[in-house]
């Protein structure tokens, strides 16, 4: 550790700071604001406090070379690699979207589909994008150590508002691991995000059109 530098330090220390004092965060806010908009403001602080700031931050002008197509993107390796990208995205839209969206509408879609959005791009950035470049060489720092964090934080809304779907806590902190191990591997490896904010958006769209569903859009018409 003494040979990293500040840059290092600062981003290392960054991610647990982030999981730590969200969970505290999303706790007050659900408290204060009640579970709809403390749920929804929790995230605005995450975005907004952490991620956009500490990507800019430890980017800057690596940010365009992160959202560009992979080397070797006919290569047959490559397609093997993103069809394991695209997994998270097929799994929950199997599982989530045919048996939510019918009842939800296209209101909550398209609800989805805006918050899928905004949320994974940032995500993507901060947590598969700022890792890999200040730890180029570091298999465990570049890529293992943002993907626990990275599933850790799920934690802050799981605690504040249950899914209200199958798996419950577990599912949903158990899911991102499992999505962030795919994606991290992948963007470490090819030294882009481009295929992994595609995934990460499909997946929360299908993901969060049966979370508004449940949580809110079908206990308001009980």
């Amino acid at each position: 550790m003494n040979s990293w530098s500040l840059k290092q330090k600062t981003l290392a220390a960054i991610a647990p700071a982030l999981v730590l004092s969200q969970i505290v965060i999303f706790q007050f806010l659900v408290h204060f604001f009640g579970d709809t908009w403390g749920y929804l403001l929790g995230y605005v602080v995450y975005w907004l406090i952490w991620c956009i700031p500490v990507s800019l931050i430890f980017l800057k002008k690596n940010l365009l070379r992160l959202c560009r197509l992979p080397k070797g993107i006919y290569n047959k390796t490559h397609w093997i690699s993103a069809s394991l990208v695209a997994l998270p995205a097929l799994a929950t839209g199997l599982a989530v979207f045919p048996r939510y969206a019918p009842s939800a509408g296209w209101e909550v879609v398209l609800l989805a589909l805006f918050f899928a959005m905004i949320n994974a791009p940032i995500e993507e950035l901060f947590w598969r994008g700022v890792f890999p470049s200040v730890f180029p060489k570091s298999f465990w720092l570049g890529f293992l150590y943002p993907t626990f964090c990275f599933g850790a934080w799920h934690l802050a809304p799981a605690l504040a508002k249950e899914s209200g779907m199958d798996g419950g806590i577990l599912g949903f902190v158990g899911g991102a691991y499992f999505m962030g191990l795919v994606w991290g591997w992948y963007s470490h490896r090819y030294k882009t995000i481009l295929p992994s904010t595609v995934s990460h958006v499909l997946t929360n769209l299908f993901a969060f059109t049966g979370f508004l569903y449940v949580n809110w859009f079908a206990s308001s018409h009980i």
